[in-house]
């Protein structure tokens, strides 16, 4: 059952566009979505559709808000509705008519290329990670949405990469043609983030930090190399501690580790925080030891409020981000005494650290939303569809029309399940 939060107020010149994200609850995609709709709303009549209705980041005043479903817990109740939110959303689309829909994250993704297949809206989808990585290890609800995104991804108008690593996964790996396949990076609201820097953070936040900010992953974000790269660095530098802001399934397990190697004193888990900008412009160093990425939003965050950065030079994301070490220092995957050397590095160069400072502000400007913005609106109006199918004569829930859908979404899930047992009957062999 569709739950609105805005009312239709009738027709508007803009043209229509509909926004799909999982939800706004906090994460790098959900905050891209909500620094990218005030944007947006000024070159189109959007509706923002939430697959689950939770929400951690602001939208526009008077957005006209839908979604699919109240709070989904786990990762099976959304594949359990993925039927469901198809015919939510070809009714949204029905009854909105807009001309593209523009989609975040996987599993809206396929939701926005399966309802395609029934209304003949244009499907812009962003892919925003590693597919591979981001679903290794996650069992067989991980294994199902990497094959339906194979499955898929191929039937949409267009697909945008958030960096040229990630397109090259797509077209390589995807077998997506190449000239389907596009990068825009996230964009950063510079102006919000200046604003946030000059306000105070929490208190109690040591005076001399290094900064963290992400969920709490180690598959994925690996605070268990900064941890051990604090660790080498706190021998010579007692008065410095660590901020680790995010929150995560593996909080626990750095705590263990955090006390393991006595750090109790010297190590601040800072929980989720809604005004990151404060505690980067006060931070010594801020470090990223991902082990796979996009586009790491943070890390951009943190160049834009000049602060010099330290991350790993990983598959996709990074290297993108500061080039050869020209706007900040890349250092090896797992790798901790690197980590540590590149931070030392710039915490005893003053003028080494004054430079890239200056450097990440620099390079900082070139992901502002006034930026990117315009290549979305680029993308969104070049792929509106001059024509829909319309059923005018045909009721939304008539038998028909539900055993189409039906059918279209169960094809889908037929072909990934039987990839999926394919893949884990070889395995057992």
């Amino acid at each position: 059952m569709l739950k609105h939060g805005h009312k239709d107020t009738g027709s508007n010149k803009r043209p229509r566009l509909i926004f799909l994200v999982p939800s706004l609850a906090g994460g790098g995609a959900e905050k891209t979505a909500s620094t990218l709709l005030p944007y947006l709303v000024q070159a189109f009549d959007v509706t923002l559709a939430l697959l689950e209705n939770r929400r951690t980041y602001p939208v526009p005043d008077k957005l006209r808000v839908v979604a699919f479903s109240g709070r989904l817990d786990s990762r099976a109740a959304h594949l359990v509705r993925i039927p469901c939110h198809v015919m939510a959303m070809v009714q949204l689309v029905r009854k909105r008519q807009p001309g593209v829909v523009l989609s975040f994250m996987e599993q809206a993704n396929i939701i926005n290329i399966l309802s395609s297949r029934i209304t003949g809206h244009s499907a812009v989808i962003s892919q925003r990670t590693e597919p591979y990585r981001q679903h290794a290890g996650k069992g067989l609800l991980g294994r199902l949405i990497l094959h339906a995104s194979r499955l898929s991804y191929p039937m949409a108008t267009q697909v945008i990469a958030v960096s040229a690593g990630i397109r090259r996964v797509l077209v390589g790996r995807y077998g997506l043609a190449p000239e389907r396949v596009i990068v825009i990076p996230n964009p950063v609201h510079l102006e919000s983030l200046r604003d946030q820097a000059m306000l105070l953070p929490p208190a109690g936040i040591p005076q001399r930090f290094l900064l963290h900010v992400g969920r709490i992953s180690l598959t994925a974000k690996a605070q268990d190399v900064i941890i051990e790269a604090f660790h080498i660095l706190h021998q010579r530098h007692p008065d410095l501690s660590l901020v680790l802001v995010g929150e995560g399934p593996d909080r626990r397990c750095v705590k263990r580790q955090v006390h393991d190697l006595s750090l109790e004193n010297a190590v601040v888990l800072a929980g989720w925080q809604d005004n990151v900008a404060a505690f980067m412009s006060r931070a010594e160093v801020f470090v990223l030891a991902s082990r796979y990425e996009g586009w790491p939003n943070t890390l951009a965050e943190a160049m834009a409020c000049g602060c010099p950065v330290v991350a790993t030079d990983c598959e996709t994301g990074p290297r993108e981000m500061l080039g050869d070490s020209e706007y900040g220092l890349l250092t090896p995957v797992d790798d901790p005494e690197a980590l540590a050397h590149s931070v030392e590095r710039l915490l005893t160069d003053k003028s080494g650290r004054e430079y890239f400072q200056k450097q990440a502000r620099k390079r900082a400007q070139d992901f502002g939303i006034e930026y990117i913005g315009p290549d979305y609106v680029r993308v969104l109006r070049n792929k509106e569809s001059p024509k829909m199918r319309c059923e005018n004569e045909e009721s939304l829930i008539s038998s028909p029309f539900l055993r189409k859908v039906v059918e279209t979404s169960m094809q889908v899930c037929v072909a990934t399940l039987r990839g999926t047992y394919f893949v884990l009957f070889n395995k057992s062999l």
